[in-house]
């Protein structure tokens, strides 16, 4: 889900963040693109249960293009941890925890 505000666009992701799913994500992400010109852009990633190398991917791409990932949950922040340490470029990533 997709809540748009003037100064803020925020998204819910729920659910398996894997496969199809993630491609669809990083489709949607890339259609986006526009929308976020000059807003914040928040990515709630609470109810996410698992997420394989497309979702990371597609984490990892929006970090990258200022998203702030946020979660509480150990598994999702564990995620994050790694993805955050990686070997990447760029030095952007948003990663709260």
């Amino acid at each position: 889900m997709i809540n748009e505000a003037p100064f803020e666009q925020k998204w819910t992701l729920q659910g398996k963040l894997c496969g199809q799913w993630a491609a669809d994500l990083r489709e949607k992400w890339a259609d986006t693109r526009s929308s976020r010109i000059g807003r914040n852009c928040v990515i709630d990633l609470e109810d996410v249960i698992t997420v394989d190398q497309t979702g990371e991917k597609a984490l990892l791409e929006m970090a990258m293009e200022g998203a702030r990932l946020t979660t509480r949950r150990a598994y999702m922040r564990s995620v994050l941890e790694r993805l955050q340490a990686a070997p990447h470029e760029g030095d952007s990533n948003h990663v709260d925890h």
